[in-house]
């Protein structure tokens, strides 16, 4: 009988139903705090510079001006998500899902010392206290996954 080579690589298990729907809700998550901070940013941005004439206008800044920079890991965590869940050709496995969670949750670790990410959004919990509770509200939800 021949023994079958050592350094074939095994397949990672794929995820199920369930690590998918915890995906989806750490998204949804990412996306509520995500979108506390563009209202807290712009609130910033127009005590620096001056009231933003509208919606396209903001939209503009959030794409363009460096102000907004810190703001793009979280938007490119989501995206991440988003491209990996819904993979048909190469499917997300169970590794990798953990992955992402792992990296959503290091992300919102605020850190008056960490990255830039990190600082602002502890910046942003400490002044802003509706952000504090969707903070806690995001954490705990995240505790038991």
């Amino acid at each position: 009988m021949s023994e079958l080579p050592q350094d074939l690589p095994v397949a990672e298990p794929l995820a199920s139903a369930d690590d998918l729907q915890r995906l989806e809700a750490i998204r949804l998550d990412l996306l509520r705090v995500h979108r506390a901070l563009l209202t807290i940013e712009r609130i910033r941005y127009e005590r620096a510079h001056g009231r933003v004439a509208n919606n396209s206008a903001f939209l503009q800044l959030v794409i363009a001006d460096p102000w907004f920079d810190w703001l793009r890991p979280m938007a490119q965590m989501v995206l991440m998500i988003d491209e990996r869940t819904s993979d048909k050709k190469s499917r997300l496995g169970v590794a990798e899902g953990q992955t992402l969670f792992e990296r959503a949750r290091m992300l919102l670790q605020a850190n008056g010392e960490g990255d830039a990410f990190q600082r602002l959004y502890y910046d942003a919990i400490q002044d802003f206290p509706e952000m504090a509770v969707l903070a806690r509200q995001v954490a705990a939800g995240w505790r038991g996954v």
